[in-house]
């Protein structure tokens, strides 16, 4: 009486099955396969019949003092070569993300940094992780946390006033520089002057940037006892910058918003002020049990940047 095997429909070949035929083809000895794959002679042989029984096909047969494929077997390790070289790429490039060394990094960040800091972090990229795409976006702080939230970037490049920030639910905040806050007005009328009490620009007219900025001057302006009269908006640092140098009015500009315009008009003046204030710029990225490879290497690269040239001051992290 003949028993015919029926091939299981459902069986599968996993890697390592296919990596023994394919080493079973090379070298025509179970011992030299297992050998090669830092398996034991009997663990190949029982891989071999299990695969046989789910396929219902020989794939190997005896031939001298050694083994050789069936044409079944053959067809399995010429398939294998390929799936197994496919599995290899995979495992390497995730393996790759895993330290940091490929992948895309998705980052936002305003746009006085896109002058300043993220070309010294697209310089950094370039030495220590060449195969890392960077995805930048421009947007102020509200626009650029909200693509946070909305998944749209890995991380955000932002800046806060004195603890003014708004975070998405679950994402953290990570300072890594402070920078002074100046007062920009035309020669004429910062003539004798080697700093700025805002309360003695009280009835001058003002102009107000970005929705953050525009934030931060009616808070500096409270605090200093007067409401500034707002009579021109821009976000446009240099146009700022020209039109407090034209006269009629003066604005707060941060530091690395004058570094990233390179120069002040001939006529213009920024003085400190008194007492100072400050804005903090730092990363802010979701907050996981697993950060991302991405996140992890903005965070590493950014916090090694010497923000000195645009008169950045470093957060020490352990403070």
């Amino acid at each position: 009486m003949t028993t015919t095997r029926t091939a299981d429909p459902l069986g599968s070949i996993d890697s390592t099955e296919l990596r023994i035929l394919h080493a079973l083809a090379t070298t025509g000895s179970l011992t030299a396969a297992a050998a090669a794959l830092g398996l034991s002679q009997p663990a190949v042989s029982q891989r071999i019949k299990r695969v046989e029984t789910r396929l219902a096909v020989p794939l190997i047969e005896r031939s001298g003092r050694g083994i050789r494929l069936t044409t079944a077997g053959q067809i399995l390790a010429d398939h294998g070569r390929t799936v197994v070289s496919e599995i290899d790429a995979a495992l390497a490039a995730i393996d790759d993300l895993r330290g940091e060394r490929a992948g895309t990094l998705r980052l936002v960040g305003f746009p006085s940094a896109s002058a300043t800091l993220v070309p010294m972090l697209m310089r950094r990229l370039a030495v220590e992780a060449p195969d890392v795409a960077l995805q930048y976006r421009e947007a102020e702080p509200p626009a650029a946390t909200a693509m946070l939230r909305d998944g749209e970037v890995d991380c955000a490049l932002v800046f806060d006033y004195e603890g003014a920030a708004e975070l998405p639910a679950g994402s953290a905040f990570l300072p890594l520089w402070r920078e002074e806050v100046h007062l920009v007005a035309s020669d004429e009328r910062a003539a004798g002057e080697h700093s700025a009490r805002l309360g003695d620009f009280s009835s001058e007219h003002w102009i107000a940037g970005c929705e953050k900025c525009r934030g931060h001057l009616l808070a500096a302006a409270g605090d200093a006892g007067f409401e500034p009269d707002i009579i021109q908006e821009t976000d446009n640092v240099p146009a700022m910058l020209a039109m407090a140098a034209a006269g009629g009015a003066v604005a707060l500009v941060p530091g690395l918003a004058l570094a990233a315009a390179r120069s002040l008009p001939d006529d213009a003046r920024a003085l400190p002020l008194d007492p100072p204030r400050y804005r903090t710029i730092g990363l802010v990225s979701m907050a996981t049990a697993n950060e991302s490879p991405q996140v992890r290497l903005a965070k590493r690269l950014l916090a090694s940047v010497d923000g000195t040239a645009w008169h950045l001051e470093t957060v020490d992290q352990a403070a």
